[in-house]
């Protein structure tokens, strides 16, 4: 039995057993990556990146998928296809990677951050109405964690202002809203399989959507130009080369089959965290949504009470990886305090005077939206891979959480 003295002080860890590698091949992706090779069509015209299209959107219940070469791109792509032009406004959550903003400020539209929910980490939908101006165009709410944001309401939002909704599902794989796949939920949908993600093909990326027209503009756009079933030098509209390869499709495709009987892992992994933190002192769990019929399960996301732990978050990180757990710190710094938004400020828009500081709505920096800054001082993630050990493991997850909040609380950490 684990000493009562941290780890970090020089006691015995909780655990010291491996968590899970990150990420899980075996003989399938060898033989589909061979398959591939032996092809002899890597790119343009092979099997695998149409199947892993097809696939992906009859898992998400969805008419159309473009698959493309990562994430922030899919967002630029279903940006372009759902008409964002320059100078639009996207109302979007400050909780989020850096990925959700650029890929706006890329097409020349503006992120406006509206504070996220304290006990889901998600976009608030009461925020919403204040945040639109004649210049609004669309909601981009973020399953951040592989949470779903509360559809119901930022759909009724958006139907309500005549706004366009683009989901970034980054990490929302097979999560679902009242049992419908996230992703499928609005105007379009984008997912990231980047290699810390649970279905990853060391970068790659994909756009779903139910809307015919809207489907032509992005499998368009991410194919230089072309349209469907139109001639390889007829570059109808403008696009770039954002196409996924047969080699990334190919182990994708052998990640999707297993990705199921994964998820429900990681979802018994997550039920059982929640009873071993739930009687912590001083944290707080995920909150429960009976609409929320299924979580993507990327990171399990607590919160410390702040009175409770004025040693602050990383301190408490710290203590919890000595003890074989590991746990992470998440996002510390709001979206808006980023410092590429200096650089963003700076450039000129168009060929006069005007910066894009001069477009903003509101300077960044002028944000002070106090959730997000709590959550940023509060929350610790433990991520996927932690989830793959299963249930019976979390128990360690919870004994150690418990040895050392015990001892913050009593102030020996």
């Amino acid at each position: 039995m684990a000493s009562e003295r941290l780890a970090i002080r020089g006691g015995q860890p909780v655990r010291t057993d491996p968590w899970p590698r990150w990420p899980i091949w075996g003989p399938e992706e060898e033989r589909a990556l061979l398959e591939a090779l032996h092809s002899g069509v890597w790119g343009v015209g092979g099997e695998r990146v149409p199947e892993l299209e097809r696939r992906f959107a009859e898992l998400h219940r969805a008419r159309y998928a473009v698959a493309c070469c990562n994430g922030t791109v899919a967002l630029q792509i279903a940006l372009v296809a759902a008409g964002i032009e320059a100078g639009d406004e996207v109302i979007t959550s400050p909780y989020t990677f850096m990925a959700t903003a650029l890929a706006i400020l890329a097409v020349g539209a503006v992120p406006v951050f509206v504070d996220v929910e304290r006990e889901t980490h998600n976009l608030d939908p009461a925020l919403i109405d204040a945040a639109v101006t004649p210049r609004t165009r669309a909601i981009m709410p973020v399953h951040i964690g592989g949470r779903p944001a509360d559809m119901d309401r930022i759909l009724e939002a958006a139907r309500r202002r005549g706004l366009v909704v683009i989901e970034d599902a980054a990490q929302g794989w097979l999560a679902a809203w009242r049992g419908t796949p996230v992703g499928a939920l609005g105007d379009a949908g984008t997912f990231s399989f980047q290699s810390s993600k649970n279905l990853s093909g060391g970068e790659g990326g994909l756009v779903l959507t139910n809307d015919e027209a809207l489907y032509q503009r992005a499998w368009s756009y991410h194919n230089c130009g072309r349209l469907p079933g139109g001639a390889w030098y007829d570059h109808a509209t403008a696009g770039l080369n954002y196409r996924l390869g047969e080699f990334q499709a190919a182990v994708l495709l052998a990640g999707l089959a297993r990705l199921p009987e994964q998820q429900e892992r990681r979802r018994a992994a997550m039920d059982a965290l929640d009873d071993a933190l739930r009687a912590i002192d001083g944290l707080s769990t995920p909150r429960a949504d009976d609409r929320i019929t299924a979580h993507a399960c990327h990171i399990y996301m607590v919160r410390l009470e702040p009175e409770a732990f004025p040693q602050g978050k990383q301190k408490i990180v710290d203590a919890l990886q000595a003890e074989g757990i590991p746990a992470h710190p998440g996002y510390t710094t709001p979206l808006y305090r980023q410092g590429f938004w200096r650089w963003f400020s700076e450039r000129k828009v168009g060929t006069g005077d005007l910066r894009w500081k001069d477009v903003f709505p509101r300077p960044p920096e002028d944000y002070d939206l106090p959730v997000t800054e709590e959550l940023c001082r509060t929350t610790i993630w433990l991520k996927q891979d932690l989830l793959l050990a299963g249930p019976e493991a979390m128990a360690d997850v919870g004994r150690a959480f418990g040895k050392v909040l015990g001892a913050a609380r009593a102030g020996e950490l």
